[in-house]
């Protein structure tokens, strides 16, 4: 295993309950400095918080959680976070008439940009950190937010790309999880694993958008983000 792989393996939370859990933290930026840790975390459905009387809530320290699933799913099961003294925010990402399972992630960005902006900027926020944000597999609308927030911060494509591929090892479990679950079960159809891996050539795919457009920040800013957010986040979060 080399340095960068057993870095991507430590950021890796296993909690009961879930099985895409990672801190965004650790990785480091094109210019030398690093992500703090412990910060902000990416997963799949947060059933940890309702494992082991929510100790996973509290291992994390979580003040902050974005829910980007749209209402279907978030009514069929959602954490009682106010419970856990927890600020709960759903930001739902569509990308329209493409399918996340197809793994099209620019459309998020043309479809509805203004949720995207607003789970970004959610996440950017300092004072509510340590935060969370999750979709249903913390694979595609996940993998998308977490994106932009780690090219805000100057963290390299391929360090983007490593930490979107890490999926891979929960995939299976993911895939059974959401397979018992009818509604999941209908958008899974009769797609095969392959066709669920988190490949690299989707998110170099939504990279290579995002350089079109002049970048991520600047795509960012021109859909609302300011400046003044862009540099107070960076000063943050990241560390010498």
């Amino acid at each position: 295993m080399s340095a960068s792989d057993s870095l991507h393996e430590q950021r890796i939370r296993l909690l009961e309950g879930s099985f895409n859990v990672r801190d965004l933290g650790g990785l480091a930026t094109v210019d030398g400095l690093v992500v703090a840790r412990g910060r902000i975390f990416r997963s799949d459905y947060p059933g940890f918080a309702n494992a082991a009387a929510g100790a996973g809530v509290r291992e994390l320290g979580l003040r902050t959680v974005v829910d980007l699933r749209r209402s279907a799913e978030a009514g069929l099961e959602c954490v009682s976070w106010r419970d856990h003294g927890v600020d709960y925010h759903r930001i739902p990402l569509s990308a329209g008439g493409e399918t996340s399972w197809d793994a099209k992630y620019h459309a998020y960005l043309t479809h509805l940009p203004v949720t995207v902006v607003a789970a970004v900027r959610r996440v950017m926020d300092a004072a509510s950190h340590p935060v969370l944000f999750h979709c249903a597999a913390g694979k595609d609308r996940t993998g998308v937010v977490a994106a932009l927030v780690l090219l805000v911060l100057g963290v390299g494509e391929d360090a983007v790309v490593a930490d979107y591929v890490l999926t891979e090892k929960a995939l299976d479990s993911i895939l059974a999880r959401l397979g018992g679950i009818e509604l999941y079960a209908e958008m899974l159809g009769e797609r095969d694993r392959e066709g669920q891996r988190p490949k690299a050539e989707n998110m170099r795919g939504l990279l290579a958008w995002l350089e079109s457009q002049g970048g991520a920040v600047r795509w960012l800013v021109e859909n609302g983000i300011t400046q003044r957010e862009v540099d107070d986040f960076r000063v943050a979060m990241l560390q010498v």
